[in-house]
């Protein structure tokens, strides 16, 4: 795991308590990632929001719309 994806998942994590901050950083994080950090990016989001449904809802989210975080 790359020290940019651990950063960026500390940053969500921080942030996770506001859905429009956590999509707002997600979305900014997609933008200057690597594909390989994408997809840890990714698996990371899937496990991490099984508990947060408040998270799983974005609104023209970056991430929905690149068929990234299906």
């Amino acid at each position: 795991m790359s020290t940019m994806s651990i950063y960026i998942q500390r940053r969500l994590e921080k942030v996770s308590l506001n859905p429009e901050q956590f999509n707002q950083e997600l979305n900014q994080s997609i933008k200057i990632l690597i594909s390989s950090e994408i997809d840890e990016l990714a698996k990371w989001f899937v496990n991490f929001t099984k508990d947060k449904p408040h998270l799983k809802n974005p609104k023209n989210n970056t991430a929905y719309n690149r068929n990234l975080l299906f």
